[in-house]
């Protein structure tokens, strides 16, 4: 009886030592998605205007201060007219480099940039017109504030506070995006960095080149790096899954990994079954993906709430990354049709 007893107290041992084991084995993958932009450009958008907008009484020719110990200090060759030019110009070449649009042009000052001979209105819809833009962009309001250099670590923090507004041509309504970021510079980090000296006048300069690059990526689709995770394992057929995956072969990485969804070995088949749904995101199916996190949530007999949590957590992500393929086939460069397969089905 006492041996029948430690057998069946092995037995549970073992079980629940396997349904833990799933969770110890988890790893991420840092991979690119394509992310939607946050306005949807109407097909007509070709002709793109920049300027920095500004009230005509406040021209943002004081010079940048910052904050050192209990002293205010200044750049005498730093103004925020400078700083704001430096950020349109940075998503001037972004956009250009992006090659999204047909035309994209930096008027820079928009007080200045029509001939001084004709009467100038900050209006934007004028500027519009005058520069045949079917949109405008314009930068009309840019600030640090709580700019501060710590010498003991040879560190810059400063928050800043920018607010962009489009408009668009034969459209009454003006669209504005606040952006508002925590920037920290630390000294190596900083461009010409010298031992024991950080450059604030062009550390600023490269903050706005950042703000500039920064909105382009909002304003059109564009490619960012995230991580997923992903379950590792011993099996040798898994390894060589995880390997295709590492070099972008989703769909090689999904046959091994659809075959050891049927692994008797029920570990193998939950991991497999998991890491299924990342190739469907990955070759942009992700209702496909949903419906294999679903299998692998009751895979396990057990009551492993990790790895249903894990489930849990990816569902969401998918679900999100669906609305964001819809935007993404709404806006002017819809990303691809996935190629059909049926091993992500």
């Amino acid at each position: 009886m006492k041996a029948v007893k430690r057998i069946l107290l092995l037995i549970l041992v073992v079980f629940e030592l396997s349904s833990c084991l799933i969770t110890d084995n988890v790893s991420s993958l840092k991979v690119e998605i394509l992310r939607p932009g946050i306005f949807n450009m109407p097909d007509s958008v070709n002709r793109v205007a920049i300027f920095i907008n500004r009230d005509i009484r406040k021209p943002d020719t004081c010079v940048f201060k910052f904050s050192k110990g209990m002293n205010i200090f200044s750049d005498s060759i730093l103004n925020y007219k400078s700083v704001s030019s430096r950020c349109t110009d940075a998503l001037t070449s972004y956009l250009k480099d992006e090659a999204y649009f047909g035309n994209v042009s930096n008027y820079s000052d928009s007080l200045r940039f029509i001939s001084e001979k004709k009467r100038i209105y900050n209006d934007p819809d004028y500027l519009l017109k005058e520069t045949n833009s079917d949109v405008g962009i314009f930068l009309t309001y840019f600030l640090f504030e709580n700019a501060f250099l710590n010498t003991d670590n040879n560190s810059f923090y400063t928050q800043a506070a920018l607010s962009w507004v489009l408009v668009f041509e034969n459209d009454t309504v003006y669209y504005t995006y606040k952006h508002n970021d925590t920037l920290v510079f630390n000294a190596p980090d900083a461009p010409d960095y010298k031992p024991g000296k950080l450059n604030v006048g062009k550390t600023i300069l490269d903050a706005a080149n950042y703000l500039g690059n920064s909105f382009g990526s909002k304003i059109i689709p564009s490619w960012i790096e995230v991580e997923r995770m992903y379950y590792k394992s011993s099996d040798p057929e898994m390894r060589r899954a995880i390997k295709y995956a590492q070099n972008n072969d989703w769909l090689h990485a999904a046959e091994i990994w659809n075959k050891e969804t049927k692994n008797k070995k029920r570990l193998i088949a939950a991991k497999a079954t998991y890491n299924m749904a990342l190739a469907c995101e990955m070759e942009g199916k992700p209702d496909a993906g949903i419906d294999w996190l679903v299998k692998s949530y009751s895979v396990l007999n057990a009551n492993n709430e990790d790895h249903k949590a894990n489930c849990k957590r990816y569902i969401n992500i998918l679900a999100t990354r669906k609305k964001e393929i819809k935007l993404l086939e709404r806006q002017v460069r819809p990303i691809p049709n996935p190629e059909n397969s049926p091993v992500l089905q």
